[in-house]
């Protein structure tokens, strides 16, 4: 609770004195209802742990500029370029790393303002559009909100996996497994906010890794609350840029974000049509559960190429001509180059990743789930209200009950097998069998077989791996029996 608050308190630009923080801790004491006689002595000794958990050297916000209103983005753009000519990196060991929201389960279509009307007076959810040629009723896009946080180098040979967070600790549609098991690295809190204990925990894991390798690095990021550099880090070197200017030099705000969002949203869409193909009815096509909506993620974050990541630095014009890379053929279709030359590209580098979101919901109006009248507009599918704000307007009740509520959630965990506030009553389907799956794979090698292309070909190769990963699986998984176990002893 007190560390969601400090994170919100830094990001205000409030002081953090001792006085304020042995207050505040009385407040949120108060809310939960400890008694007198059970509430800490809150002494310097307390207060000096409190700082060193939550990264807190000063009991001030970290690195802010009073001045900074005052400096033009040249300026800036010259500061930084002036710190990678001191360091000396090589473009492949200068990062940027930024976090952002993502709305998972944000529906592509707008509510008319008469279905919201109802809403308010109904209390009750309007159902979804039809085949109708007439304007009704939306699904409501579900605003469950993930925070992501990127990290890529300058010339686009790098890209750190994304650092995720999310409101539960054991999500249901993870199935008892960790964020690690499944291949990511997810963390959690009761607003899904980035933290200093977060950040600090992963900028030190990056660290040891790059001294594994005995590889240094230089890091720029914004000048947020929750980015307080740890002392002990021996390979990064670690700079902020100066606040309110980051929408000019941030190279993830430059596109690469913008990109990625861009790509979900295709995928997202093309799920939604494939669902809506297999007889699933439009008011539930977009549903979707936080693991496929980080598989989907995870996708779309290896979709943002070399191009748009080089494309972005540029843009965003803090690399010194010194270190610049020389111009690179972009690794999008050549047929879309023939169309819109490639200087649109380094204006708007997320352009082809648009266009596929655009063609995406061309092909959901097409299959009559998605009414053009209802059609949402490129930008507020890419920017919904609310999404890339990093910590909301939020009040100390707020924090309270949200914390309370996970608490509430995680203690019911063995009745509810998650603490997925959520999703605590979406059904799961259960697991394929292995014949299941086996079944499938058999039905879709007969029909690849007979299609004569490059992709069907590695479809096929890939299918008949898997077939054999699972037969031997399978196999493992048999006990050794003897002749004997077939007959009753005597």
């Amino acid at each position: 609770m007190m560390d969601l608050w400090v994170s919100k308190a830094m990001n205000d630009k409030l002081l953090l004195t001792g006085q304020v923080l042995r207050q505040k801790w009385s407040t949120f004491a108060d809310l939960v209802g400890i008694p007198e006689d059970d509430k800490l002595k809150l002494s310097d000794g307390w207060l000096t742990r409190f700082k060193a958990r939550n990264g807190l050297k000063d009991i001030k916000r970290h690195g802010e500029a009073a001045s900074s209103g005052a400096k033009t983005v040249e300026n800036e753009r010259k500061r930084v370029q002036g710190i990678i000519k001191k360091y000396g990196y090589e473009l492949r060991d200068i990062f940027n790393m930024d976090e952002t929201g993502l709305f998972y389960g944000y529906a592509p279509n707008f509510m008319p303002v008469f279905a919201l009307l109802l809403m308010l007076v109904t209390h009750r959810m309007a159902p979804d559009r039809g085949l109708s040629d007439r304007k009704q009723s939306g699904v409501k896009g579900k605003k469950v909100r993930l925070t992501y946080a990127f990290t890529s180098n300058a010339d686009g040979s790098e890209k750190l996996p994304p650092f995720v967070i999310g409101k539960s600790a054991r999500p249901r549609a993870f199935n008892k497994k960790t964020g690690e098991q499944l291949g990511f690295r997810y963390r959690n809190n009761a607003k899904a906010w980035m933290t200093s204990y977060f950040y600090q925990e992963w900028i030190q894991e990056w660290d040891r890794d790059l001294g594994v390798r005995g590889r240094k690095a230089l890091l720029f990021q914004d000048n947020f609350s929750g980015h307080i550099v740890p002392d002990n880090l021996q390979n990064i070197s670690v700079e902020n840029f100066e606040p309110n200017l980051t929408a000019h030099v941030q190279p993830k705000d430059q596109g690469i974000i913008r990109c990625f969002k861009a790509h979900y949203r295709a995928k997202f869409i093309q799920r939604a049509i494939d669902r809506y193909d297999e007889g699933i009815t439009p008011s539930q096509i977009y549903e979707i559960n936080q693991l496929q909506a980080m598989r989907i993620a995870d996708l779309a974050w290896r979709e943002v190429d070399t191009t748009t990541i080089r494309n972005c630095w540029r843009k965003a014009g803090i690399l010194p001509k010194s270190v610049e890379s020389h111009p690179i053929n972009p690794s999008i279709p050549i047929s879309s180059l023939l169309q819109h030359p490639s200087e649109s590209l380094q204006e708007n580098p997320a352009v082809e990743a648009e266009r596929q979101v655009e063609a995406a919901l061309d092909d959901l109006v097409t299959t009559g789930a998605l009414q053009k009248t209802n059609r949402m507009d490129i930008e507020s599918l890419l920017n919904p209200e609310g999404e890339s704000t990093l910590l909301t307007e939020t009040s100390d009740e707020e924090i309270y009950k949200a914390v309370m509520d996970a608490v509430d959630a995680r203690e019911n965990i063995h009745i509810n097998g998650t603490d997925d506030i959520d999703d605590i009553q979406s059904a799961t389907n259960p697991r394929p069998t292995r014949r299941d799956v086996l079944k499938a794979v058999s039905t879709i090698r007969q029909y690849v077989e007979e299609l004569n292309d490059p992709i069907s070909w590695k479809l096929e190769a890939l299918l008949a791996s898997f077939n054999m990963n699972l037969c031997v699986d399978q196999s493992k998984s048999m006990k050794s029996t003897v002749l004997t176990n077939f007959f009753d002893k005597l």
